[in-house]
C-alpha cells in the first residue's frame, strides 16, 4: 500500500507541475511597483488533488491530501498571509512542503 500512497503523491506532484507549466502567465507588473493590498488571489481546481492560486503576475501550484498540502512556488513574500488563508480555505491547513 505504501508504493501506491507514492505513486498517487508522485502523480499528483507531476499535474501539479505540468498544470503550472501550462496555465503559466507572463509576469505582469514588476515587483517592485505592485500594490500587494489590491492584488487578488482566485483558487482554481484542476483534478483530483491538484488546485492551483492565480494572482497577479503568477500562479501557485497546490497539491492538497489528508497528510497535508504541498505548495509549488510561493513566489509572493508580502502576501504570504493570504495565500496561507486561502489554503485554509480549501485543506487541512497542514502546509507541509513548499517547492521554490
Amino acid at each position: 500500500m505504501q508504493i501506491r500512497s507514492n505513486l498517487r503523491i508522485a502523480v499528483s506532484l507531476g499535474c501539479a507541475v505540468a498544470a503550472i507549466a501550462v496555465i503559466a502567465s507572463e509576469v505582469t507588473a514588476q515587483r517592485g511597483n505592485v500594490d500587494w493590498a489590491a492584488v487578488g488571489l482566485s483558487t482554481h481546481h484542476v483534478a483530483g488533488t491538484v488546485h492551483y492560486l492565480e494572482g497577479q503576475g503568477g500562479n501557485i501550484g497546490l497539491s492538497i491530501g489528508d497528510d497535508g498540502v504541498v505548495m509549488i512556488d510561493d513566489q509572493f513574500a508580502p502576501l504570504s498571509d493570504r495565500i496561507r488563508e486561502t489554503i485554509n480555505g480549501i485543506s487541512n491547513g497542514n502546509l507541509r512542503f513548499l517547492i521554490n
